[in-house]
């Protein structure tokens, strides 16, 4: 055992990182799929993590072993030597905060009646990450998500009451991977990987998750202007709302909807894009936080804005388009930094498009720093376009010129 005097290097060590990044417990224990108490007991020196936590938490932090204050060497020497201790009725032991107790989430050959534990445990874990890619967390779950997706497989694939919810944890996880392969251009993974979240939802039976996965792929091939096969994907989704109705999330119907509306719009059919549009406004709820989807579906009433703005602008009404995305500078809470670089670069695109020179320069430079921000190299790709549109028009203006330094880096 390492002395005390190390046992607290560890303990500032690793709650120095965590402080340093302004994370709570909750926040870190969640993303390394524990329980609050359980990395509470890391910092406090009263245990230590095995070695697939002890990986997703060097993941999350982007530090070594020894950098969070545990001696690499000598932990490999004590998962070696010491065969873990199974804790006592882990199935019904609850932190005081009301999370699982689980202190072995982290091994992969886990005990038939510990199962339910550190799945629901891994669910908490989850929803994290999908506020963290809200927030605009790329390289961090880049790391960190592939871990979920090993905890998850063999529980998905093995028959047993747990399977279904496996299933779906791991349908969420490739949405998850999908979206982050999606953020960094690759398209071709994206639909991979959106397509393997289409296969576990149909395995967990979880239409909601289907529904979502559904309008995963319908994005994706929207951003690789295969707009065929995003009008089948959101149909695909409609007929299982048609077939489940009374089951499925409010926003993701509303969702559907809004898709569908844009699509239309692109295709020219403006009486059907405007009903499409009127249906996402009259289905979305009123209390979105409360859709039991909302974990993953990570969708609030900014949703609704962005594509009633676009909308407008593919039936060539920029106007009304700049209206609708101005609705989002009066939401409360204020939308996510991810939706936020979205609002940004369609007003750039719609500024553009109205002949407003100053106002292309404010919001292209707003749009660029905010798709840097989230690591964004889809988003940062396409305000690029917009800037080679802006020179082709007012390329002899030292303001249009000045902006070519926030591409040279």
């Amino acid at each position: 055992m390492l002395g005390e005097d190390n046992m607290e290097k560890q303990n500032r060590m690793l709650k120095s990182a965590r402080m340093q990044r302004a994370w709570t417990p909750e926040f870190v224990s969640g993303l390394v799929g524990v329980s609050r108490s359980t990395y509470i007991r890391w910092e406090s020196g009263a245990q230590r993590p095995r070695h697939a936590s002890l990986d997703a938490l060097c993941k999350v932090f982007a530090m070594s072993p020894a950098e969070l204050g545990f001696v690499a060497s000598r932990m490999r020497q004590v998962h070696a030597l010491e065969k873990p201790e199974k804790p006592a009725d882990i199935s019904s032991t609850l932190s005081a905060d009301g999370m699982v107790e689980v202190d072995e989430d982290d091994t992969f050959d886990i005990a038939e009646e510990d199962l339910p534990a550190s799945l629901a445990t891994w669910s908490i874990g989850l929803a994290s990450c999908w506020q963290w890619y809200m927030a605009g967390s790329q390289r961090e779950l880049e790391r960190l998500v592939p871990t979920y997706l090993t905890r998850l497989m063999k529980p998905t694939l093995t028959p047993g009451p747990e399977q279904k919810t496996a299933a779906c944890l791991t349908a969420q996880a490739y949405q998850l991977i999908a979206l982050l392969d999606l953020q960094r251009g690759d398209f071709a993974s994206a639909q991979t990987n959106g397509t393997q979240a289409l296969v576990y939802s149909q395995l967990a039976k979880d239409w909601n998750v289907y529904v979502a996965a559904q309008i995963r792929l319908a994005t994706i091939f929207s951003a690789r202007k295969r707009i065929g096969s995003a009008l089948n994907a959101y149909n695909n989704a409609l007929h299982r709302i048609n077939t489940n109705n009374d089951n499925i999330s409010p926003i993701l119907h509303s969702w559907i909807f809004a898709g569908l509306a844009e699509i239309q719009a692109t295709m020219g059919r403006e009486t059907e894009a405007l009903q499409f549009l009127k249906l996402a406004l009259a289905v979305f709820p009123e209390k979105p936080e409360e859709d039991a989807c909302m974990t993953y579906a990570q969708c609030d009433r900014s949703m609704l804005y962005l594509y009633q703005g676009l909308v407008f602008l593919r039936l060539g009404q920029p106007r009304l388009a700049w209206e609708a995305f101005s609705q989002v500078d009066e939401l409360k809470p204020v939308p996510s930094e991810r939706m936020r670089a979205e609002f940004l670069k369609y007003r750039t695109y719609t500024s553009l498009v109205l002949g407003n020179m100053i106002q292309s320069c404010i919001y292209l430079e707003a749009a660029a720093r905010a798709a840097r921000a989230i690591n964004s190299d889809l988003v940062f790709s396409e305000i690029y376009v917009l800037y080679e549109h802006m020179l082709a028009i007012w390329g002899q203006e030292p303001r249009v010129k000045a902006l070519a330094v926030l591409f040279q880096s």
